[in-house]
């Protein structure tokens, strides 16, 4: 009888303690998810992926047959450019939960950014098969085609994703980009001014919504756009992975060529060089643009 009692007591504690793991390790995926679902544009800095990264392993440490536990990881993995053991994590997300929608998006995401886009858009498939209402899964659709140059694709992506998220600001942002680089510049700031209502302080379009309007002329206007976008910090994890201040200070000093103000345009043209922008020749078919160095040697003494 007493070795029953102990077999009831010993089961008890060990009950107890699994329960109090799970507990501990649903608290670490929290503080990873809540980390996770804050990024800048879709990007993370180094210092908190890293700090993500702690919380995930500690979450699998106390409890290995989470799903999600691991998908969180492999986001984490992700934002670390450490695609290998991003993938890895995914996939086993998927063997705990073939449901699990985010985890395919995750390995999509991963096959998307290492130029495997035929996996990727199977991987994204999944993943809107276990969340048909899913407008992030829309929308990495119409980023994925967008890199894949399925270009109409992509635009019907992104029109998709607003009609399921209207206030869906980074599909704005991207349709726009979209219509820019095709030319379609009064649609674009369309699309530019939308994600801006939505968010005040969304230094991508007020640079690209600079960049319409100097093609279409509007070069004071197109001045105003690049000084709203140089004024708004974003922080480490958008400075860490974006630079647009460069490309501002270049448009800028174009605008200021144009409408004659050749000192200004010398003083932003040697900012831009500064902060490292460099020049592609493709960017001449592409966007119109001169070379800054050689427009200092022409203009500026």
């Amino acid at each position: 009888m007493r070795i029953f009692y102990l077999f009831i007591l010993l089961n008890s504690l060990c009950f107890g303690q699994n329960k109090e793991n799970e507990f501990k390790a649903e608290y670490y995926y929290n503080k990873a998810f809540e980390i996770l679902n804050n990024t800048t544009h879709n990007a993370l800095s180094e210092e908190l992926s890293l700090e993500a990264l702690e919380y995930s392993n500690k979450a699998i440490e106390l409890n290995a047959k989470n799903s999600k536990y691991f998908r969180v990881r492999g986001t984490t993995y992700f934002h670390l450019k450490n695609y290998d053991l991003a993938l890895n994590n995914h996939n086993e997300a998927i063997i705990i939960d073939s449901t699990n929608s985010l985890a395919w998006m995750g390995r999509a995401i991963v096959f998307e950014n290492t130029q495997r886009f035929e996996l990727a858009e199977k991987s994204y498939i999944k993943a809107l098969e276990f969340d048909k209402d899913s407008s992030a899964i829309i929308f990495n659709f119409g980023l994925l085609y967008s890199k894949w140059k399925k270009i109409d694709l992509s635009i019907l992506y992104y029109d998709k994703a607003v009609k399921l998220d209207p206030e869906y600001t980074s599909a704005y942002i991207n349709r726009g980009d979209i219509k820019l680089k095709l030319g379609m510049y009064k649609d674009a700031v369309l699309d530019f001014n939308k994600a801006i209502s939505l968010d005040s302080i969304d230094k991508v379009s007020y640079n690209n919504r600079g960049l319409c309007k100097f093609y279409l002329k509007e070069y004071q206007n197109a001045i105003l756009d690049f000084e709203k976008a140089l004024n708004i910090n974003l922080g480490k994890s958008f400075n860490e992975n974006f630079d647009t201040d460069k490309y501002s200070y270049n448009n800028m000093a174009n605008s200021y060529c144009y409408l004659g103000n050749i000192e200004k345009a010398c003083e932003f043209w040697n900012i831009a060089i500064q902060k490292g922008y460099v020049y592609k020749k493709e960017w001449k078919e592409i966007y119109n643009i001169e070379d800054p160095n050689e427009l200092i040697k022409k203009y500026c003494k």
